[in-house]
């Protein structure tokens, strides 16, 4: 079962100072919650990242995966390369819209669960990340 979900905040940051934090991928750790470790493996002629190592706290064990990264001039987006010990698949991304000074910042995310949990302990989980996501971006993008 594949649980989704979209969750919006503005930033007190300009939108290029906040493209550049989503984009930062070895830099999750200090600020994106649950996230262990991050290696950016693959980039693309810009250097912009085009696949990532990624180490997450999912409470029961640590999952380690990889996901592949679209970039745009007002977004990145992710999916997971190969199912891992908690998941069977993700999609997710950071879309960005300049508010003149401010960014609106919208994290969609969709998860299917390699692990045996209830569809509403699912929608939970994406939720509380969902959540956690956005306020931990706007506390270290308003430093």
């Amino acid at each position: 079962m594949s649980v989704s979900g979209t969750q919006q905040i503005v930033i007190n940051a300009p939108l290029a100072d906040v493209l550049a934090i989503v984009r930062d991928i070895d830099g999750q750790p200090s600020w994106f919650p649950g996230n262990l470790e991050a290696e950016v493996l693959e980039t693309d002629d810009a250097g912009l990242p085009t696949k990532a190592r990624i180490v997450n706290d999912v409470k029961v064990a640590k999952d380690e995966f990889e996901l592949s990264y679209t970039n745009s001039d007002d977004s990145i987006a992710w999916s997971l390369v190969a199912p891992s010990k908690a998941q069977k698949a993700q999609e997710g991304s950071w879309k960005l819209v300049d508010k003149g000074g401010s960014t609106e910042a919208t994290m969609s995310l969709t998860i299917d669960s390699a692990l045996p949990l209830p569809g509403f302990m699912q929608k939970k989980v994406l939720k509380d990340t969902l959540n956690g996501a956005t306020k931990a971006l706007k506390k270290h993008a308003e430093g």
